[in-house]
């Protein structure tokens, strides 16, 4: 293997490359410094304490809303609840309130029929007119030679189960119009005393017994409380939890007594009972 062969530089030469590469590294490290001290000029001086400080406080400002939002959050969901909570109260208040409101009507009706006849009465007496005696038990009112009204029997055991009613003492209420009932099977209250027996039946949450009394109310012919009794049989069955047949019995009012204040609200049942 042939050596390398030095080939000795002469001083001169020597000296200039020295040089030469002593300039090169000066201008390196001129360069280098140069660059330094243009990047601090560009990049800004970042306060470390204070971006610490300014993110602390995003922190605690997100921590805030964070718990604001969930407070809100579970406000909203106890609204919700306390909605939903009244509307059924309102919704089994409603049914409720509206039945009370019924019978409290069919008892006014009761006694503006009583103020009429009352009145009726005593037009009479003023005007007297000649007219075939009544059937017994049929007649309701009479009066004697001094022009005093009586009421009969029937009428005063009528009316002191309809205050009972209305004082809610159903048990006796219940006694007393089955009592009429059974004094006056023909009297003038017979239909009306049945249908009440109903509705203490009704009240008493005996809604068997009280579809049963309805029902006879409708064997009565003209009677003014077979649309109301109809009704009835079919909130019976309804509470009975008997969905279909009470669907029946509220299209069977539809369709007997077109003209019944109850229509409406025996499609509007219908309707709820899809």
């Amino acid at each position: 293997m042939t050596k390398p062969t030095f080939v000795p530089m002469n001083p001169k030469s020597a000296f200039l490359c020295a040089l030469a590469v002593l300039f090169l590294a000066s201008s390196c490290a001129a360069r280098a410094k140069r660059g330094s001290a243009e990047s601090e000029a560009i990049l800004p001086q970042i306060d470390v304490i204070k971006v610490k400080e300014s993110a602390d406080e995003a922190l605690r400002t997100a921590n805030d809303l964070k718990r604001e939002n969930e407070a809100l959050s579970a406000k909203l969901t106890e609204l919700d609840n306390r909605l939903l909570l009244l509307s059924e109260e309102v919704s089994q208040v409603s049914s409720a309130k509206i039945e009370e409101l019924e019978t409290r009507m069919a008892l006014l009706t009761e006694a503006y029929k009583d103020i009429f006849v009352k009145l009726h009465a005593l037009e009479l007496i003023v005007r007297p007119a000649p007219k075939p005696t009544p059937p017994p038990n049929k007649a309701t009112f009479t009066t004697t030679a001094d022009g005093l009204i009586l009421a009969s029997p029937e009428y005063d055991m009528y009316q002191t189960g309809l205050r009972l009613y209305n004082n809610r003492s159903y048990e006796k209420a219940l006694a007393m119009f089955i009592d009429c009932l059974s004094k006056f099977p023909s009297g003038e209250y017979r239909d009306r005393a049945q249908f009440w027996i109903g509705e203490t039946n009704y009240q008493l949450g005996r809604m068997e017994a009280a579809i049963e009394a309805y029902r006879k109310v409708l064997n009565y012919q003209n009677s003014s409380k077979a649309d109301a009794a109809q009704f009835q049989i079919a909130l019976a069955h309804q509470k009975l939890g008997q969905t279909e047949r009470a669907r029946a019995e509220f299209r069977r009012l539809i369709e007997r007594y077109p003209a019944s204040s109850y229509v409406e609200r025996s499609k509007k049942y219908l309707e709820d009972l899809k």
